[in-house]
């Protein structure tokens, strides 16, 4: 199976939106995550944040697009 990194030209306006405003906010997730377990000295890999959050986002990033309507 092979899926594409581009958007088909069937998904509408609005789904490739949401979709690239949510993938934007993991990125800033992603990046504050470290910043703050550091500043705060909180006891646990960043791992353990931004894997399960990357994980979640693309298999709903897939879902979405491979439920689309034709």
């Amino acid at each position: 199976m092979s899926v594409p990194l581009t958007f088909p030209q069937s998904t509408p306006r609005r789904v490739r939106l949401v979709l690239e405003i949510g993938w934007a906010v993991i990125l800033v997730k992603c990046l504050a995550v470290p910043w703050a377990i550091a500043r705060w000295q909180i006891p646990i890999h960043p791992g353990w944040v931004i894997v399960p959050t990357v994980i979640f986002a693309a298999l709903v990033t897939i879902v979405v697009l491979a439920t689309r309507e034709e």
